[in-house]
């Protein structure tokens, strides 16, 4: 049975406004079996709360659907052309962007229109990656950490979000809003959260991590060009670390991330 919650139920409008209120937080667990991974629905409301304060919109609307991977599949293949599940998925509300992070006005200033977006997680992908993480780096020796910063990974690794490994796009796929997107490195890059949270194995604590990453897309952040994925990972950084200053290391959960 799917859960639905709304936290915050407040009209959302613009920041800075004298006694503006937090916006709706709306969260719902759409998964056929949520009992596989329980999942701490106020922890996550938390972050996202504080995610959103952090990154400057606490008055604008926010929602995250948690799912699985059939509906993930479908989701992802009629958004980006990809016919396969992935880890997290955004849809941005705003088209008007000054920068990465700096929303311009809204086209009418009424409380719908101040909405960031819409995440979707899907926790079977979570759960599964977690699971293979941890098989390779037992198999490589480094279990729990990244490797020295002088080790090279193999060429075109992909560090950021990944579909299923068995799944290559089609050369005919169609390019639409929702592009499929890697970021592909020649040398190790421990900054921001996809290479942090391949040392999280617990799947709860990863989908904090993404929520961060998926946060940051809704105002406008990217990692399609060098460029665009210099800045992001270096606001995500910024960003889980004052999460880990307000939260704690894991997020409130009872869980324990790596060191450092």
């Amino acid at each position: 049975m799917a859960m639905r919650t709304r936290f915050a139920a407040l009209s959302a409008a613009k920041p800075g406004l004298p006694n503006a209120k937090p916006a709706q937080i709306f969260i719902s667990d759409d998964r056929d079996d949520t009992s596989t991974t329980p999942i701490d629905m106020a922890a996550l409301h938390r972050t996202i709360l504080t995610t959103r304060e952090i990154i400057g919109y606490p008055t604008y609307d926010v929602s995250l659907t948690l799912i699985d991977d059939d509906y993930m599949r479908e989701l992802n293949e009629a958004t980006r052309g990809v016919g396969a599940p992935t880890d997290v998925l955004s849809f941005c509300f705003q088209d008007n962007f000054v920068k990465p992070g700096v929303l311009g006005d809204v086209q009418f200033d009424v409380g719908d229109f101040y909405n960031l977006g819409d995440m979707v997680v899907d926790v079977d992908y979570v759960k599964r990656r977690c699971e293979e993480d941890r098989e390779l780096h037992e198999k490589e020796g480094r279990l729990g950490g990244p490797p020295d910063k002088g080790e090279s990974v193999a060429e075109g690794e992909v560090i950021s979000e990944k579909v299923d490994s068995n799944h290559e796009p089609e050369e005919d796929d169609e390019e639409g809003e929702y592009e499929y997107i890697e970021v592909e490195v020649d040398e190790y890059d421990d900054r921001g959260v996809a290479p942090a949270m391949q040392y999280v194995y617990d799947p709860e604590v990863r989908i904090h991590m993404l929520v961060v990453h998926g946060m940051l897309h809704l105002v406008g952040y990217d990692h399609i060009e060098d460029d665009d994925y210099e800045l992001m990972v270096v606001k995500e950084d910024e960003v889980l670390a004052e999460l880990k200053s307000r939260l704690g290391k894991s997020f409130g959960l009872t869980k324990a991330l790596p060191e450092g």
